[in-house]
């Protein structure tokens, strides 16, 4: 009878879980998508493009040149190179040369977007595309990021 008692217990609980979920499963129940692009982005941004940035950027610190990375609260991801022999002075890192990923809910795609020219000069700053998040990988960071210290090589 115990047994028996058990199994139905067990079966309408079981039932009940599935219509009434739990914990994080609750949680997600009422999430966007437009939340649901911020948390993978925000989970992007932790585990793949910071710790490309920081890598590269120790590269350059070993090579004499300086770099921060920075973020705003709209999700936007930048790293910043002050090249060797440039004095930052006064100057905010935003001046120097600059590679920032940034999320676009609406659309679901990561912008790129870079200013690898002197701030007063005319060329080199703008959009360099928007990719599905799932493009958006360890390799494609490091290219991008490759790419736009060989521009900035002459500045």
């Amino acid at each position: 009878m115990a047994d028996n008692l058990n199994n139905e217990l067990g079966t309408a609980l079981d039932r009940f879980t599935q219509k009434h979920p739990t914990g994080t499963d609750r949680d997600r129940l009422g999430e966007s998508p437009e939340d649901t692009f911020h948390r993978d982005f925000a989970n992007l941004k932790l585990s793949v493009i910071r710790p490309v940035f920081a890598a590269i950027g120790n590269m350059l610190e070993e090579r004499g040149h300086e770099f921060n990375i920075s973020e705003e609260q709209g999700g936007k991801i930048s790293i910043h190179i002050v090249p060797a022999g440039v004095s930052k002075s006064i100057h905010p890192y935003d001046w120097f040369p600059t590679l920032s990923f940034y999320g676009a809910p609406y659309t679901k795609t990561i912008g790129l977007h870079g200013r690898n020219s002197r701030p007063n000069s005319e060329a080199g700053s703008g959009s360099r595309g928007e990719y599905k998040l799932s493009r958006v990988d360890r390799e494609f960071v490091e290219k991008e990021l490759m790419k736009f210290i060989s521009e900035i090589a002459n500045w």
